[in-house]
């Protein structure tokens, strides 16, 4: 059955107003069990639209994919991929005396005895 723009409309405009109950609920502090009843509905009417929320959001997060494949949820900016660091490019600092030493796996292992020997005669 295809749904018409103003029955996706209506849609959107329940969830909207149950996700800001759900959220006006946590932000409280209150349980369920307070808030239903300072709101005057069941607690299975409360639960039942937590579960359409959350359902809607999932909805919403598995439909905005970008082309990669990487999920981007509504409202949010993918940044430009940046380079990584890699382990290689700072796996290790050593302080002694205030020198300091970075290694990593490009070091070459004679110069960094040499230079252990060297610190540790300081």
């Amino acid at each position: 059955m295809i749904r018409t723009e103003t029955q996706k409309i209506v849609t959107q405009m329940r969830l909207s107003g149950w996700s800001e109950a759900v959220k006006e609920r946590l932000a409280s502090g209150q349980t369920v069990t307070e808030f239903c009843e300072a709101k005057g509905i069941s607690q299975t009417t409360y639960y039942y639209r937590q579960k359409k929320v959350r359902e809607a959001a999932c909805a919403e997060l598995m439909r905005v994919q970008n082309h990669e494949g990487k999920i981007v949820p509504n409202g949010w900016v993918r940044l430009a991929d940046s380079e990584p660091e890699t382990v290689a490019a700072s796996a290790l600092t050593i302080e002694v005396r205030g020198f300091h030493l970075a290694v990593n796996r490009e070091t070459d292992m004679e110069l960094l005895a040499k230079v252990c020997r060297m610190m540790k005669s300081l």
